[in-house]
């Protein structure tokens, strides 16, 4: 049971994590090639970054589910299962689905400003800290699943995802009010994560050169 709210951000950290490198680093090769040339003589910019973000989503989707099944086997082996609501597997990949379109579509934008992998580095630190701080925050939420910070960071995108589930999987589960807030501050957290990455997608993609600081992004959504 002290464990479970550890679990749930492993496997939503990991889901998150190896589908944004994925689409980082696939948008960085296909800029550096030229690839993108050829694809935006077919495609919109748009429709290009949402095919690159939902064709991951699926991915992301079928390696948590393999993650979730292999737990479900390994807790009916030991006996274990009643430990496991079913019900937080549902709010897992839902909450997944909300944190991947939040991060991915900001590593997304990252690999449309830079041409080289090097280049991100600097543009993905803050975003990392975002990713990783509420990861390693989740066994102590999970003790502490009602303290004021803990009920406060539940509303707080991007953190929410990663709060709102250890709090789930705690031995005091938040009332439905907070979870269903929770979720839709999470949502509208995405929506504006996926709107700035568009715009930077759409001036990015096809720049090349010195790579941009954060305050250029920022004015290149506000210029689009």
């Amino acid at each position: 049971n002290r464990a479970l709210p550890f679990i749930m951000g492993i496997l939503l950290f990991m889901g998150v994590m190896i589908g944004g490198q994925a689409l980082m680093t696939s948008t960085i090769e296909e800029k550096s090639s030229r690839e993108v040339d050829v694809l935006l003589a077919a495609v919109s910019p748009l429709e290009l970054m949402w095919g690159k973000l939902l064709g991951q989503m699926g991915v992301g989707l079928v390696m948590m589910a393999v993650y979730i099944t292999l737990g479900v086997l390994a807790l009916m082996q030991f006996a274990m299962f009643g430990l496991l609501d079913p019900l937080l597997i549902l709010w897992l990949l839902v909450f997944f689905l909300a944190a991947y379109l939040l991060f991915g579509a900001l590593m997304l934008a990252i690999g449309a400003a830079v041409s080289q992998l090097a280049d991100a580095q600097s543009l993905m630190g803050p975003v990392m800290m975002l990713l990783v701080t509420p990861y390693i925050l989740t066994p102590f939420i999970g003790r502490q699943p009602d303290s004021t910070f803990a009920v406060v960071a539940s509303f707080v995108p991007p953190v929410s995802p990663f709060v709102i589930l250890a709090r789930l999987a705690s031995s005091s589960p938040p009332p439905v009010w907070q979870v269903l807030l929770s979720l839709g501050v999470s949502i509208a957290g995405a929506c504006v994560a996926v709107w700035f990455a568009s715009k930077i997608f759409r001036i990015g993609l096809l720049l090349h050169g010195k790579p941009p600081s954060f305050g250029t992004l920022i004015k290149w959504a506000r210029m689009s």
